[in-house]
């Protein structure tokens, strides 16, 4: 071997040895808000399959506006225990559907004003983007387009869709 291979050899294992190495990327997760209602099945659908197409994480989040303090301890903690139970047979069914499509899930319970809470987590989670179901309120304000408005962040707004009629 020639003194010019073998300085060739010393150079690249020195550039191995002082490789930097590749530090683990983590992907922002997909927070996703759901509540039971009948737009509720379409959120999570869409956030389990965007997670797998980003191979991202979903954090599902319930946000309930809790109970009025002035009905009393007995009638407070009923109400209390009721929307608990009723939140978290929803992020149950929010995780499972994730777990069936092999994607990783988390849930949160959150109180307060469901457009700023859901806001606020995503931007505390460094979300990615926002999923959020869609659904017909006659009066006060509609919490996706809230949402859209100020989340800073890319938002999926599911509708309901109406069943396909089957020709007979």
């Amino acid at each position: 071997m020639t003194t010019q291979a073998i300085s060739s050899l010393r150079l690249a294992a020195d550039a191995k040895h002082h490789e930097i190495p590749a530090r683990p990327t983590t992907v922002a997760p997909i927070v996703a808000a759901v509540d039971g209602s009948s737009g509720n099945t379409g959120a999570v659908q869409a956030a389990v399959e965007l997670a797998g197409e980003l191979h991202a994480p979903i954090v599902f989040v319930y946000v309930r506006r809790g109970p009025a303090g002035f009905l009393g301890s007995p009638e407070y903690q009923r109400r209390l225990t009721t929307t608990m139970a009723r939140a978290r047979q929803v992020l149950d069914s929010a995780q499972q559907a994730a777990a069936d499509a092999n994607v990783s899930a988390a849930a949160e319970i959150l109180e307060g004003s469901p457009r700023r809470r859901i806001t606020e987590f995503a931007v505390d989670r460094g979300a990615q983007l926002v999923v959020v179901g869609s659904r017909r309120y006659r009066l006060g304000r509609s919490v996706s387009s809230g949402v859209v408005r100020d989340a800073g962040r890319p938002v999926v707004v599911v509708r309901r869709l109406a069943p396909i009629e089957q020709a007979a």
